[in-house]
């Protein structure tokens, strides 16, 4: 029966801290991955642990502090724009957030740690409230940062900027995201519809 983590920022916690049903998988992509993931498995598990708020120090520190997760067959790893939040909001760069050395000990943890196929997800934002623009350049560092580690590890890297922004400019700012940063049910399902063939290619 395959083992289905998924671990991140609130992007993928997606309410399931607020919510008694749904299995705590959230309102998110992951719900919806795992509706659509059960027609391809007679049996399956799913965890969902997004957190709200999560840098990629924070969720190393928790991978470190649990080891049930070694036992998964696939882990998705969703993070970054919170470390791009504390950059622009604080002024704390992120070469002085460690990011990169952080990042990249998170992917080595995981990989070292599990036989699980890892997914790595880009950060992104949108421009829109205008305030957020200003943030584009440092998701660009963040996600350039990124991508060389999980090439350097071998690990499959999802850049999401693009796919989301090119939504959004067809479909419509509010369609996509209700704040600028996080997504509504709309955002979700795109991106659950780009994740889906990573999962799904082998079988």
């Amino acid at each position: 029966m395959p083992v289905f983590y998924f671990f991140g920022d609130s992007i993928t916690a997606s309410g399931r801290l607020w919510q008694q049903t749904n299995g705590g998988l959230g309102d998110g992509y992951v719900s919806l991955l795992a509706a659509q993931l059960k027609n391809h498995f007679s049996e399956i598990s799913f965890y969902n642990k997004g957190f709200d708020g999560f840098t990629a120090a924070a969720l190393l520190r928790c991978l470190r502090q649990d080891t049930v997760w070694q036992a998964a067959d696939y882990i998705t790893v969703q993070i970054g724009i919170n470390n791009v939040g504390v950059a622009m909001n604080t002024g704390v760069s992120l070469q002085a957030q460690d990011f990169s050395m952080q990042y990249r000990h998170l992917l080595c943890e995981i990989a070292s740690r599990t036989s699980a196929r890892i997914l790595a997800l880009g950060p992104f934002i949108f421009p829109q409230p205008q305030e957020y623009a200003a943030w584009l350049p440092t998701v660009r560092e963040a996600e350039a940062i990124m991508a060389k580690a999980a090439a350097d590890l071998n690990i499959s890297f999802v850049p999401l900027q693009n796919i989301l922004n090119d939504a959004a400019h067809e479909l419509g700012y509010c369609a996509v995201t209700t704040d600028g940063i996080h997504l509504p049910g709309v955002g979700h399902r795109i991106l659950a519809a780009c994740l889906l063939p990573y999962y799904t290619c082998d079988m």
